[in-house]
């Protein structure tokens, strides 16, 4: 059975080009278990397995005949889920701890390259075992990437979890075995392929559907209007921004329209702070905001103690899964919308940057995900499917007009998973970088710490270090 694309996923497939690539992915970490190391070869082997039985990784995107139609996921005849699994063998100076600068340069190369466009898009990388934690214990890294197109940051982490030790017990009830010999449950995912679209029904009724469509294409058209209006005041407004207040992480037009695009092999930077949950909750109780709030405060506060002085806009990331779409029927695949905020990284009072930063979200908040420019991602589901291949050359640049930087929250399950036997004791997501952009932060919490993930030219050991010290910064002043 085949389905078609939702008008956002065939927006993230347009929008891919090699030197941006368009898919997600995430870092796990994992410990030894109670068996001790367990081999890398039988670990992959086990993803494999568990890989081999969930729909979504079967999947790949075919070109429709009709120019008029999306393109369409269907199964990959002779699947083979372990064509997709690497392994890699880390050099001996690459220590356990995920923010070493060697471990951060092979993960960012492997981001930098894009999955397969003529497979099911995704790829898994199992890096080590490795050495040199506190304990001295082996660590197995396992980065994940899977095209936007597939899933979005939730779905990614429900996918990811999904290859995990036990975690699809409710679901098939089938059971597999895992590297160390021990029966496991089979990881299908819980989340089902989407549904095929109804059919046109029989031809006597199309008039009266079209007469009755007509007032949800002029809603639909007012909508698209409005929010086009508002991303084209934003973009006029990223012009200014960049003619007048160029900065390091906002470079000028001119300097991003010379640049050549680089080679995907060629690597970008990439670097995994972390937070300790406990001090943001503090921070909270103290000045108010929400985690999300504080988390932007200290990326401000970070930026300026990298070097930046200029205010920086963020897109924050709206989801907007289980919406409803005009015609009243939930639709499948990606739905998002997003504020456009700005972090007042020239503000050099830790505490009134986070009070500015409480009071922009808050506005935000108020006027709602699907108005604004923010909300440029839902116009997917106002235009044709034709227009967008026809479309993604032009918008491809444009990123950088209306935002500087990308910041989304994952939220992840805080339960103690496990690979293996192995426990999983950090998760690292890691968002897709736009063309001329510097700079993207994604953000989970998992057992007791704020997991960073920074992609891009801006994405080094001092802006890692320079986390820290805002987050300290305003801790200091509970």
């Amino acid at each position: 059975m085949t389905t078609r694309l939702s008008p956002l996923d065939h927006a993230f497939w347009s929008l891919e080009s090699p030197d941006a690539p368009m898919h997600i992915g995430a870092l796990a970490v994992f410990g030894s278990g109670p068996a001790g190391p367990v081999d890398a070869y039988a670990v992959a082997a086990l993803l494999a397995e568990r890989a081999q039985r969930i729909p979504r990784l079967r999947r790949r995107v075919r070109p429709s005949w009709n120019p008029l139609e999306g393109p369409r996921w269907e199964e990959q005849p002779g699947f083979d889920a372990a064509a997709h699994i690497v392994r890699h063998q880390l050099p001996e100076e690459v220590t356990a701890d995920p923010s070493d600068e060697g471990l951060c340069r092979i993960v960012g190369e492997l981001m930098a390259r894009p999955v397969s466009r003529e497979a099911p898009p995704w790829e898994m990388h199992l890096l080590g075992p490795t050495s040199g934690g506190v304990d001295r214990e082996p660590v197995l890294f396992l980065l994940l990437k899977v095209h936007h197109a597939v899933v979005d940051g939730l779905r990614a982490m429900e996918l990811g979890l999904g290859l995990l030790d036990g975690f699809a017990e409710a679901g098939s009830g089938t059971r597999t075995r895992d590297a160390n010999g021990a029966r496991t449950a089979d990881a299908a995912t819980r989340t089902p392929p989407p549904s095929p679209e109804p059919a046109a029904g029989p031809a006597a009724l199309r008039p009266l559907r079209l007469l009755r469509s007509v007032p949800l294409e002029a809603r639909r058209t007012l909508r698209a209007t409005e929010i086009a209006g508002s991303a084209l005041v934003a973009a006029v407004d990223g012009v200014e921004r960049a003619v007048l207040h160029p900065s390091p992480l906002r470079p000028s037009l001119l300097r991003a329209a010379a640049r050549r695009p680089a080679p995907a092999a060629s690597g970008l930077g990439l670097a995994l702070p972390t937070v300790a949950v406990d001090d943001v909750r503090r921070i909270r109780k103290e000045h108010g905001g929400t985690a999300n709030d504080v988390v932007l405060a200290v990326l401000a506060g970070a930026l300026r103690d990298a070097g930046e002085r200029a205010d920086v806009r963020v897109l924050v990331p709206v989801s907007e899964r289980g919406r409803r779409s005009g015609s009243g029927a939930r639709t499948a695949g990606n739905r998002l919308s997003g504020f456009l905020v700005d972090l007042p990284v020239s503000e050099p009072d830790p505490v009134t940057r986070l009070h500015r930063v409480r009071d922009a979200m808050d506005a935000r908040k108020a006027a709602g995900p699907r108005r604004g420019a923010g909300a440029v991602a839902l116009l997917a589901d106002l235009v044709p499917a034709a227009a967008h291949p026809f479309a993604a050359p032009l918008l491809r640049p444009s990123a950088g007009l209306l935002f500087d930087s990308l910041v989304t929250n994952v939220p992840l399950p805080d339960l103690p998973f496990a690979l293996a036997g192995m426990p999983l004791t950090a998760v690292h997501p890691l968002a897709p970088l736009a063309r001329h952009q510097e700079l993207c932060v994604a953000v989970s919490a998992f057992r007791g710490r704020l997991h960073l993930g920074l992609r891009g030219r801006f994405a080094t050991p001092r802006l890692a270090a320079a986390v820290d010290t805002a987050a300290a910064e305003l801790l200091a002043t509970c």
